[in-house]
């Protein structure tokens, strides 16, 4: 594979596993609003905006699609830190990364709080050079918007840059800014992107 003298990293479900916080908080919030939860469906809950989630089920409250998206992110907060960890081969490849002088950035949907309390609870705050989230930029991922902000942070060109995610708005965001693009698939997931360039199992394979 080539190598990339820059690569953004999407944050949850690609470097770290966060899944237990993000379960605890969609059990209790989902039962409050009368909102049923599959954990068959926990891909498709973490990859979509909550205020999705919610019209789905109750599409005529606005203001309580308000208290919906509180509740859950109050929740998350509550539990997420105690939880969350680095998956082994996001460890492996950052450190890899790090070591061959490459330059590393984040592009997350997540609020900026909330990226940078658990890069810091990793003790990994220190590796990336621009971290960007949802509250950063007027549209989130799918939009290229905040890939185009990491990297002018990063001082990157499209030809020296690679993302990583584990979803297809990644993907998508990732070609709205012309870059080489990865789809990582954890634990068996079924998940297909033809927008993608390669899809791999694990981030030891970059």
């Amino acid at each position: 594979m080539k190598r990339y003298e820059h690569y953004i990293f999407d944050l949850d479900n690609t470097l770290v596993d966060s899944r237990k916080g993000y379960e605890e908080a969609f059990i209790v919030g989902f039962r409050e609003f009368d909102i049923p939860y599959d954990p068959e469906l926990y891909s498709e809950y973490i990859r979509l905006p909550l205020s999705q989630i919610f019209s789905q089920y109750h599409p005529n409250s606005p203001r309580k699609c308000k208290e919906f998206v509180s509740a859950i992110m109050e929740i998350y907060d509550e539990t997420c830190l105690n939880n969350v960890r680095l998956f082994p081969d996001a460890e492996r490849c950052i450190d890899r990364l790090v070591k061959e002088g490459c330059v590393l950035g984040i592009v997350s949907n997540a609020f900026l709080q909330q990226i940078t309390d658990i890069l810091a609870k990793l003790r990994i705050d220190d590796l990336f050079v621009s971290v960007v989230g949802r509250d950063r930029v007027a549209f989130p991922k799918p939009d290229p918007e905040p890939v185009l902000l990491c990297m002018s942070e990063m001082s990157a060109t499209k030809e020296n840059t690679m993302m990583v995610g584990d979803s297809v708005n990644d993907v998508l965001a990732a070609k709205g800014a012309g870059l080489f693009t990865a789809l990582v698939c954890r634990e068996g997931e079924n998940v297909t992107c033809e927008e993608c360039d390669m899809i791999i199992e694990s981030l030891d394979e970059i």
